[in-house]
């Protein structure tokens, strides 16, 4: 019996739904799995930081395959889904959104965070800073001229009894920046923790006890190179293996450990899930904020560094700028700021550190 013409029609019909059911499916759930291979491949973890992104993605295949009434392919849609998801569930010190409020609970300790790539007037900085209302403020990369005032000069020490320093140190070929400058001033006294013991990448760090009479506790500031080659890749991902190694040692003296960083990697990227498996370290952005903190604006050219008038609104950028903290620390609050000059967004992090037990060793300037 001759096959109607509409017969064929369907079977041409469904042959066109199974192949772009498929076509979509197989690479989101390649796309997927990349963050479990990211530690062995610079630029499979560059792509793996974009892992919200990569979720929207691959919920849009599955919605497609629902639509497409292609089942098998649905479950595959669903499974990238999964996996994806696992690394931006773990390690999360908060889910809900926190908005900012006073700060007067017990043990509460607000932050600030602001990487400015030294773009920005020291004045707007400043004025950053003293909005904030923060306790302990971490600036990266500020301003040269502000560099002159705080790093250099006696800046800022008749505001906040507390101050460590990090000075700029070229690259060997004298023009780039091997450590980027940076300060963390409190108002509470710091006294400096010495991070030799973690090998040839302790230059890279500000870190020091907040002596704060509610409880002691550690801050560390660090900055990895940003991953443009794979030899800043392997390079910030030492610093990360170091910072590992003065988280557990901080935790193990009985600190609380708030580390306030622009690792260069999202919660999918290695850096991030490394830094927070090993070091035992939680970050503290909530999963459903969306927000993120780089860039400010789209780029049209990622070689020349032409952006946009467009702001990078969430998809559209990654949260890289964040704390990580110790378990017992909670968040009372996160929030990004309005943008100085920086591709960089500050964030105002308020967090409730528990005091130390009177009994907890002292591990600074061993």
């Amino acid at each position: 019996m001759p096959t109607s013409p509409v017969s064929i029609f369907r079977k041409f019909l469904r042959l066109i739904a199974f192949t772009i059911a498929w076509a979509l499916t197989i690479p989101a759930l390649l796309l997927s799995s990349l963050w479990m291979f990211s530690a062995h491949s610079f630029r499979v973890d560059l792509i793996a930081n974009l892992g919200a992104q990569i979720l929207i993605l691959c919920i849009a295949v599955a919605i497609i395959d629902a639509i497409l009434r292609r089942p098998r392919a649905l479950v595959f849609a669903l499974l990238a889904c999964a996996i994806q998801l696992t690394p931006l569930l773990e390690h999360r010190a908060a889910f809900l959104p926190r908005a900012p409020g006073p700060v007067s609970a017990p043990g509460a300790v607000r932050f600030l965070h602001y990487n400015d790539s030294c773009l920005s007037d020291k004045v707007d900085v400043y004025a950053l800073m003293e909005r904030s209302g923060a306790d302990v403020l971490s600036i990266l990369c500020p301003p040269v001229q502000m560099q002159f005032d705080v790093i250099y000069g006696h800046g800022l020490e008749d505001k906040y009894p507390g101050k460590l320093l990090r000075e700029w140190k070229p690259a060997p070929d004298k023009v780039s920046t091997e450590i980027s400058a940076g300060f963390v001033v409190s108002r509470w006294p710091l006294t400096r923790v010495d991070c030799t013991f973690v090998g040839p990448m302790a230059d890279r760090f500000i870190a020091g006890v907040v002596e704060r009479p509610g409880g002691r506790f550690a801050i560390v500031a660090v900055h990895p190179r940003s991953p443009r080659s794979e030899l800043r890749w392997n390079e910030g991902n030492q610093t990360v293996r170091a910072l590992i190694t003065l988280s557990r040692k901080l935790q193990n003296d009985g600190l609380p450990v708030v580390v306030l960083t622009d690792l260069n990697s999202s919660p999918t990227g290695w850096r991030s899930r490394a830094a927070c498996d090993g070091g035992l370290l939680r970050r503290a952005k909530p999963l459903l904020y969306p927000d993120g903190t780089y860039p400010d604006v789209v780029p049209l050219n990622i070689r020349t560094g032409q952006t946009s008038s467009i702001g990078a609104i969430w998809p559209l950028s990654i949260a890289i700028d964040d704390a990580l903290i110790s378990p017992g620390i909670t968040v009372a609050a996160w929030t990004a700021q309005d943008r100085l000059r920086s591709e960089h967004r500050p964030v105002i992090i308020d967090l409730t550190i528990p005091p130390t037990p009177a009994s907890a060793p002292n591990p600074i300037d061993r």
